[in-house]
């Protein structure tokens, strides 16, 4: 019978995977010939891995015992061997960083045109931060090649509209409220990631959702069949629930507004503001507002940093749960136990 399953890739950071690229199978059978992408998108990519925006999901087959054992190949690119073949070409100096290339974090650094070996000697933990980016790969298990194909084609189908434009055309109360708290000040102006294809109200409809979860006490994923589900289930008819979410939704963006800056550097992922957002919502109800300041969580990034640095040189003496802070924030970010997990860690560093 046949069978496919699905997980992420465990220790799945740049390094990692250039370090054990002879064993991925780039070109399998089912690898149709695809786009060749121009160098200026190459550097496109490693312009998002460095800054941190979010990157598409590459998948992985993950081949069985005795193909490991005869070939020495672990693993056979699904998807993303575009994506995966410029990083690999970039650590090995095939090109280098975009001429108009802006690196977030910190606008006086200038790497314009260094490739990745002069990037590691002028500015190492630049360069680090890009080694220890864990590239959000899907392990594809299965022993059916057609499974396989049916995939490939499946991912690579177009679709005209992305699962925000999807959910505005639903209509309804809730679909109009999230439009609102979509032009809420905190994503108007202190969100880094920019509004195209509606992400303000991707991120504006979680917000909503967390928001009627935590306060049942639930846990939830916060994933498109829930969100539509949310969204469908108050089209009409309960105005006084969704009057009340849309207001404490409001009152905690109104707080967060208040810590962080203008296009801060702290929000350039949307994964992040769920996490941020139901802590200010926590240290609100318990009185500790005062805790959460735009430096402490400077400070919480640079520890982390501090602690990827500590990890690669000896593992041993780094702190698991800030690992697994990163890694929660680079795969699975809208898994109910993600959200909890990093919640907690948050949570405990800032004393809340």
């Amino acid at each position: 019978m046949s069978y496919i399953d699905t997980n992420p890739l465990q220790h799945s950071n740049i390094l990692s995977l250039f370090a054990d690229r002879d064993q991925i199978v780039m070109d399998p059978e089912y690898q149709r010939q695809g786009e060749i992408w121009s160098k200026e998108k190459r550097q496109l990519l490693i312009d998002s891995i460095l800054n941190r925006y979010d990157i598409p999901k590459l998948y992985f087959h993950k081949l069985d015992r005795a193909t490991v054992q005869k070939t020495g190949k672990a693993y056979a690119v699904i998807d993303g061997r575009q994506r995966l073949e410029a990083i690999f070409d970039f650590m090995e100096g095939q090109f280098e960083l975009a001429d108009d290339f802006e690196y977030l974090l910190d606008e006086t650094v200038d790497v314009r045109g260094l490739n990745a070996n002069d990037l590691a000697k002028k500015y190492p933990r630049i360069k680090q931060r890009f080694d220890s980016f864990n590239l959000p790969v899907i392990c594809v298990e299965t022993d059916d090649l057609e499974l396989i194909e049916e995939m490939f084609s499946r991912l690579n189908e177009a679709v005209p509209l992305n699962a925000a434009e999807k959910r505005n055309a639903f209509g309804g109360e809730m679909a109009r409220t999230v439009t609102e708290v979509s032009k809420n000040t905190f994503f108007t102006k202190k969100v880094r990631f920019k509004n195209s294809r509606y992400q303000h109200r991707e991120g504006a409809v979680r917000l909503l959702f967390l928001e009627k979860c935590f306060g049942e006490g639930k846990v939830v994923d916060t994933k498109k069949p829930f969100l539509d589900r949310f969204v469908r289930d108050n089209y009409d008819g309960n105005s006084s629930e969704v009057a009340r979410l849309k207001a404490a939704v409001s009152k905690t963006l109104k707080d967060m507004a208040q810590v962080f800056v203008d296009k801060d550097t702290l929000l350039i992922a949307q994964s992040a503001v769920p996490i941020y957002f139901l802590l200010f919502r926590e240290a609100n109800q318990v009185g500790k507002l005062s805790k959460l300041s735009r430096s402490v969580f400077l400070k919480f990034q640079d520890v982390r940093q501090e602690n990827r640095e500590l990890a690669a040189a000896d593992i041993t003496k780094a702190q698991f749960e800030f690992l697994e802070f990163d890694r929660l924030s680079q795969q699975g970010t809208n898994d109910a136990s993600s959200i909890k997990e990093r919640l907690s860690i948050l949570r405990a560093y800032c004393g809340i």
